[in-house]
């Protein structure tokens, strides 16, 4: 804008009109809106959004080794197999053991039908020495007798109770002993399960597609459980990472465009985030003086809390020679929503059982889902991939931030 100062002054006053600027052309332009981006620049890594490491699950000698490091390859493809002799061996005894276990069930059966047979024969032996005792003592009665009969009868009457006390526990013996020869036919029969189901895992197979990585191992070589045979990595799309500032995280917001450029050619690849920071969550806040006032430990209303809706580690326990991990939390339906958490309660040093809607607090807020770090810094993952013909260490990221 141009403003010119005039002043004023007589008509026909020569001084005054020599005094007076020359008028200029002024072009005059439209105001308008736009938008100015400021862009910055951040060095960052890539990475590929899922590598696994291959363990055999059994304990054996590699066979073979059935691809090479850096082959591509399908999920279940074999990639080693191994020789299981000692599971082979482990099947076999544990079949000869069912087989003999099996036998000791038959002579255990044998046994409690003899002792039931036994025991039907005490049984009717003490109901004929009952009668004799009977007759015996009315013939006494009647004085055709000796009072010694009476004595015999009663001798005899005894000795058979007792024949059939000791039938009866024969046969509790063989009934245990039967129960005890099914016990040990069905752990026979889940070791031989266990055994076999080690032969199934002779083969080391590709859980997911991906590229093979370097083999720490080579054939013949005596491989335990747990350890590395090889690498897999899924990298037909790579996980950007990088280090962003705290003080810029509320400039960063879903699909933000970003530029992946080689430093050398400067080739441009799009890159975004899926990155937000207004994801609904809950924040909960303990009131501390009133957890003391109730004389509730705070570590112990944590722990509930984190135990029942979160989860924590319990013991292992091993079933069929694999290792499992038991965890202990509240079941799903118990927690869906916010009220479920007013519906938990701890345990005070009172041993009183106090709800923790008493001493927290519930608050909806938003804030990012995810919180990643890099470097020991918070980070935010970017996904994309590099130029055509250039390695993913030749990439550096060029963001852009609304100003």
């Amino acid at each position: 804008m141009l403003t010119t100062l005039t002043s004023g002054c007589q008509k026909n006053d020569p001084a005054a009109n020599a005094q007076s600027p020359p008028l200029l052309p002024v072009k005059l332009q439209q105001i308008g809106t736009g938008t100015i981006e400021e862009s910055s620049e951040f060095v960052g890594s890539l990475e590929a959004q899922q590598k696994v490491t291959l363990q055999p699950q059994i304990q054996g000698r590699i066979e073979s080794i059935l691809v090479s490091s850096g082959q591509r390859v399908q999920q279940g493809t074999p990639i080693a197999s191994l020789s299981l002799d000692q599971a082979q061996a482990n099947v076999t005894s544990s079949i000869a053991a069912a087989s003999s276990v099996q036998a000791a069930l038959g002579t255990a059966q044998a046994e409690q039908q003899q002792a039931e047979a036994q025991r039907t024969k005490a049984a009717a032996n003490v109901q004929l020495q009952r009668t004799q005792f009977n007759r015996t003592q009315q013939l006494v009665t009647e004085g055709a007798v000796a009072r010694q009969e009476s004595d015999i009868a009663r001798n005899n009457l005894q000795t058979a109770i007792a024949d059939l006390q000791t039938a009866e526990k024969q046969v509790a013996a063989a009934r245990a002993a039967v129960r005890q020869a099914q016990a040990n036919i069905r752990q026979a029969q889940a070791s031989t399960a266990a055994a076999r189901v080690s032969l199934n895992f002779k083969q080391v197979v590709a859980p997911i597609t991906g590229v093979v990585g370097e083999f720490p191992v080579k054939v013949g070589d005596y491989v335990n459980i747990g350890q590395t045979i090889t690498t897999l990595t899924q990298n037909d799309s790579l996980d950007l990472n990088l280090s962003i500032p705290s003080n810029r995280l509320r400039q960063l917001r879903t699909n933000l465009p970003v530029q992946l450029i080689d430093p050398t050619t400067q080739q441009l690849i799009g890159v975004f985030t899926q990155f937000t920071a207004s994801t609904p969550q809950f924040q909960i806040d303990f009131d501390r003086t009133r957890l003391e006032a109730l004389n509730i430990d705070f570590q112990q209303a944590v722990t509930t809390l984190g135990t029942a809706i979160g989860s924590q580690y319990v013991n292992d326990f091993t079933l069929g020679q694999r290792s499992y991990r038991v965890y202990v939390q509240a079941d799903a339906n118990y927690r869906r929503s916010p009220d479920d958490i007013r519906r938990l309660y701890v345990r005070s040093a009172n041993n009183q059982m106090v709800p923790l809607s008493e001493v927290a607090k519930i608050t909806p807020t938003t804030g990012p889902s995810v919180i990643s770090h890099y470097n020991g810094f918070r980070a935010i993952d970017l996904q994309g991939r590099e130029a055509s013909g250039y390695s993913s260490g030749r990439a550096s990221l060029l963001g852009f931030f609304p100003s």
